[in-house]
């Protein structure tokens, strides 16, 4: 069976309706599936299509999000310097008025965050 149609299906089988609470305590109710806000009236999320119950709410608590580190570490040519986007695999070619030139998706063209070892 198909992967997304099987998570279709799923979504067919009513889910318990989520009670957000913020830290501002300010309340919501949310997807269960994909914790999109929904109106009480809401029998299906309009968002991805779970049906919902309404039965028994669950109550969740908005944790505090604080700041997270993620590393990647990838190969780069051994000439690489922080400074040469051409040769940097995250950079991307992107069309401009002037022609094309390599962008940064970390917008650090100046100052890059790359740690070189």
């Amino acid at each position: 069976m198909r992967e997304n149609l099987r998570a279709d299906l799923i979504k067919q089988f009513p889910a318990e309706v989520i009670e957000v609470v913020e830290k501002n305590d300010k309340r919501y109710y949310a997807c269960p599936t994909c914790k999109r806000a929904i109106a009480r009236s809401d029998m299906k999320c309009l968002g991805c299509s779970q049906v919902l119950s309404w039965n028994n709410i669950k109550k969740e608590e908005v944790a505090r999000m604080e700041p997270k580190t993620a590393t990647l570490t990838f190969e780069v040519p051994g000439d690489f310097s922080k400074s040469d986007c051409r040769k940097c695999p995250l950079s991307y070619i992107a069309k401009t008025t002037n022609g094309n030139v390599y962008e940064c998706p970390l917008n650090k063209k100046t100052g890059c965050p790359l740690v070189i070892s």
